[in-house]
């Protein structure tokens, strides 16, 4: 009865939400109080399923995407019509752009306005990657559709956002490492290394180049998972990555992430990395 009930609501409200939903369905929308009239999300990637579930229900989901760097909202669907897909269109006093687009249409997504932030305090070098003739360059990637609503499709840089919204950056990571009897270590966001048009489901690889003539042997296997556990779930790796060659560095000895990871890129992610 109840998904005949959401059927017969999803077929009535299809164009625009309607009161009708909460007579329809009553006793959901009192379990929400009886007043709920639309939910605002932004932080994480909502699944395009979810939002639509509610909407069905006749509690329309308000999606938005925004970035800390950007002084958080970039964009917000609002409602008309509901898109379940996209995260809306431009706030105003926003520029969006999608940079060096696929023939699909997907490229990085890049911002420009004045909420963006000036920079990262002391670190130039981040700063001249992130901030491009005056863009934020978000490291996630999309497109917009002919209605001129952004559609998310994955990410470019190296770093995670989990389902509750936390972002994890890898270098964080690294310093339960520190000490691991290997030459060298990083780790990377998988989807990085092998983009994967997902926002979803991400996962942290820790990449190894032992010394000479060394093992990865059970012992240093068994290393890695016990600091592994002194992780939070969200936080650990899940698999490693062995490498013959020494890790490209800048003139300051720091590791040259974006040069690793594309020699990385070149592996089959199905071989190259190992279970712990």
């Amino acid at each position: 009865m109840f998904n005949a009930l959401v059927a017969i609501n999803k077929m009535l409200t299809k164009s625009r939400p309607w009161r009708i939903s909460r007579l329809l369905l009553k006793q959901v929308h009192e379990a929400f109080g009886g007043e709920l009239r639309a939910i605002i999300v932004g932080g994480a990637f909502t699944e395009p399923q979810t939002l639509q579930f509610f909407y069905d229900l006749g509690i329309p989901v308000a999606n938005g995407y925004g970035l800390t760097e950007a002084g958080t909202a970039i964009t917000v669907n609002d409602l008309r019509p509901f898109r379940a897909d996209t995260v809306g269109k431009p706030l105003p006093g926003m520029e969006v752009r999608i940079m060096n687009p696929a023939s699909d249409g997907v490229g990085e997504v890049a911002v420009r306005g004045k909420t963006v932030m000036a920079g990262y305090l002391n670190d130039p070098e981040l700063t001249a990657e992130t901030i491009v003739d005056g863009w934020l360059m978000t490291g996630d990637l999309g497109k917009f559709d002919k209605h001129g609503h952004l559609q998310l499709s994955g990410r470019k840089k190296n770093m995670i956002v989990t389902e509750e919204g936390k972002n994890i950056y890898p270098e964080d990571i690294e310093s339960v490492f520190e000490g691991l009897p290997v030459k060298e270590f990083c780790v990377f966001a998988a989807n990085y290394i092998w983009p994967k048009r997902s926002m979803t489901g991400e996962r942290l690889v820790l990449a190894l180049h032992l010394e000479q003539g060394q093992p990865y042997s059970d012992e240093l296997r068994r290393e890695i998972n016990v600091r592994n556990q002194r992780l939070l779930n969200y936080k650990r790796i899940h698999g490693v990555v062995l490498l013959e060659e020494d890790f490209p560095r800048t003139a300051s000895l720091k590791i040259r992430r974006n040069v690793l990871a594309e020699g990385l890129s070149k592996l089959d992610s199905a071989t190259a990395v190992l279970p712990l």
